[in-house]
């Protein structure tokens, strides 16, 4: 197995597994594993494989960890996180305030512990969360001029700004659950609608344009044209429609949204995630519906009596 891409198997299998060995009552901690990783020689290393067994699965030979803690291009991000990284504040005021507001309404949530590393893997797996840890990847945080062969919507979310927000929405994606068979692009919708909805709710002061992946203009867009955004959903039919293609068009990460009209590219992409949270941020206004309750409602009932419905 190719060891760079070691500690995203790990984390792959270790968050499916799972491991509940942390004191839930501690505050933020801070474990600067990259660190300690690339400063072991041979002895610190067997020092470290006890102290954190869980990031060296016994399949791996000692070798294979000696290889990648040599390993040029590792060597070469190790040492520029500790530049990038060396005044960052994982025990900063923001993020604080989103454990601490995670507490007052998810049940039985924890601050997790965080752990920041190297690893070689996709944009998409820069951050994974499951209580009760974090694990950042900080060589997919270097700032969007690092990152030459990746396509600017992708890379300009690369940068330590977003850390942030990032955890937020790791929290909320592993809160709300997609237990639902409906292939609809209004189920994925609202799915979307719910993760948001609570992101907002973790990171209060944070501005759209971050939460919704964008730039500051094409929110402003957005803000402008609801009415016609709504408007198009609805004479397209598109919200009950099952195309998978429309999730493409909609729901994914893109530059922008796919309408197939001259506006594409005003437009940021996943505009069907924004549209979802706007039916999902109704419903709760016009109803009385706590957080726990709208994690279980069915996307139909949150579209129904969401009387969502954007003036001209």
């Amino acid at each position: 197995m190719d060891y760079n891409n070691i500690f995203t198997v790990i984390l792959f299998v270790f968050f499916t597994t799972g491991c509940n060995d942390v004191n839930h009552d501690e505050d933020i901690e801070i474990i600067r594993f990259e660190k300690q990783f690339y400063n072991s020689d041979e002895n610190q290393l067997d020092d470290l494989i006890l102290k954190h067994p869980y990031l060296f699965p016994s399949q791996f030979s000692k070798s294979t960890w000696l290889n990648k803690i040599n390993d040029s291009i590792e060597r070469i991000m190790y040492n520029k996180s500790t530049v990038l990284f060396e005044d960052y504040d994982f025990n900063s005021l923001k993020i604080k305030s989103i454990f601490n507001n995670a507490k007052n309404v998810l049940n039985f949530f924890k601050t997790p512990k965080i752990y920041t590393l190297i690893n070689k893997g996709d944009f998409i797996d820069r951050m994974i969360y499951n209580d009760p840890y974090l694990f950042i990847s900080l060589n997919l945080y270097f700032g969007s001029n690092y990152y030459e062969n990746i396509p600017d919507y992708i890379s300009k979310k690369m940068d330590k700004f977003f850390i942030p927000n990032d955890i937020a929405f790791r929290i909320s994606e592993s809160y709300i659950k997609d237990n639902n068979d409906d292939r609809t692009l209004l189920s994925n919708m609202v799915l979307y609608g719910k993760i948001i909805y609570l992101n907002k709710l973790l990171n209060i002061e944070e501005e759209d344009w971050v939460i919704f992946n964008t730039s500051i203009e094409k929110m402003k867009w957005t803000n402008e044209n609801e009415f016609d955004i709504w408007n198009y959903f609805v004479k397209n039919e598109y919200f009950f429609d099952t195309d998978i293609g429309l999730r493409s068009r909609f729901m994914s990460l893109a530059p922008y949204s796919k309408f197939n009209l001259d506006i594409d590219k005003k437009s940021p992409g996943a505009i069907g995630r924004w549209l979802g949270y706007k039916i999902v941020d109704s419903y709760m206004k016009n109803n009385k519906t706590n957080l726990n309750e709208l994690v279980d409602l069915d996307h139909y009932t949150i579209f129904r009596k969401s009387k969502y419905k954007p003036s001209k």
